[in-house]
């Protein structure tokens, strides 16, 4: 046992020690390069580009010709080194990108030539043969009215609407929109054809519980995906009330699960449903007790710091 932990600790301080220097030899050597390329790109986009709606054609084909398909995914043994910095002069460096890297590459150059954009993003979805993942795009406004889609990963951009083609190969769950780290829009019927707005009701004793966290399963043929919990976060409100806009898909149902871990104890209660009746409220008792996770560690290094001042004392009595 001791020999395992030993060579997981080993592999993991050699994992960082390289990471950080990659990012030391790019920060040294590469990022002003890097820099410059991204400036005259963004300026010879802006040259062949006569409206916004080139400006994304050009930015998207640029990206999918230059990292996307050149590129190789992130593993999960790449973690630190995906972690390490966000800049996306630092990926193209790699050539390394996952869909929330091609995102930040396109966003760095919309912002360069005066687009405005955001992130859109999914806590996963299931496709039709059973896989499960996650994903994440770009949405640009055009003419100051209209959010597209820019996907670099899937060739997807204006003046096409590409909305509903992300339903065509996927079971989605709930779609948002991104400002920064802060989620801003509730996007989910702009992509999915069917959907169902119900509104989830935390409930104790007969009284509704306010900020409680929401997470939700979708159940698809055997398979299950968190859609809700992790990238995209819900919670209901001070009423206990929260919205939440679910695709309507055959063979599917979806598990809420709702955790209120205000106290010592963390309180929860789920429930299943199958969409597609007009389901409208869904009440949920917040009623199972399960010890706070956050409580439980604090428990634990209590405990641990005891010991050791209990076998500190002892030496000194000794």
């Amino acid at each position: 046992m001791r020999c395992v932990v030993f060579g997981i600790v080993i592999t993991i301080l050699l994992y960082s020690i390289s990471a950080i220097y990659a990012y030391a030899v790019y920060s040294h050597y590469a990022a002003d390069g890097m820099e410059d390329y991204l400036s005259i790109t963004s300026e010879e986009i802006l040259l062949k580009s006569s409206n916004e709606t080139e400006i994304v054609q050009n930015i998207v084909n640029w990206e999918l010709r230059e990292f996307v398909l050149t590129s190789e995914r992130f593993q999960i043994q790449d973690l630190i080194l995906r972690g390490i910095s966000t800049e996306p002069g630092w990926y193209l460096f790699l050539n390394k990108g996952n869909c929330g890297e091609f995102g930040i590459v396109f966003e760095d150059m919309a912002n360069r030539t005066g687009l405005t954009c955001r992130k859109v993003a999914i806590n996963g979805f299931i496709d039709f043969n059973g896989r499960t993942e996650n994903h994440a795009w770009s949405e640009v406004l055009l003419n100051g009215t209209e959010w597209v889609v820019a996907d670099s990963g899937f060739n997807f951009y204006p003046p096409t609407n590409h909305y509903f083609n992300y339903s065509e190969i996927w079971l989605l769950g709930p779609v948002y929109a991104f400002e920064g780290r802060v989620q801003v829009e509730d996007r989910t019927a702009h992509y999915i054809p069917n959907t169902e707005r119900i509104i989830v009701v935390s409930t104790r004793d007969g009284e509704t519980i306010p900020n409680c966290s929401i997470e939700i399963e979708m159940n698809y043929n055997g398979k299950s995906q968190r859609v809700v919990g992790t990238a995209i976060k819900l919670e209901t409100n001070e009423s206990g009330l929260c919205p939440v806009t679910l695709g309507i898909y055959d063979n599917t149902s979806y598990t809420l699960r709702i955790i209120d871990s205000k106290s010592i104890y963390q309180y929860e209660g789920e429930t299943d449903i199958i969409l597609g009746n007009d389901t409208g409220e869904i009440k949920i008792e917040v009623d199972q007790p399960r010890p706070n996770a956050t409580s439980a560690v604090l428990i634990v290094l209590i405990i641990i710091t005891l010991c050791i001042w209990r076998h500190v004392l002892s030496k000194k009595q000794l």
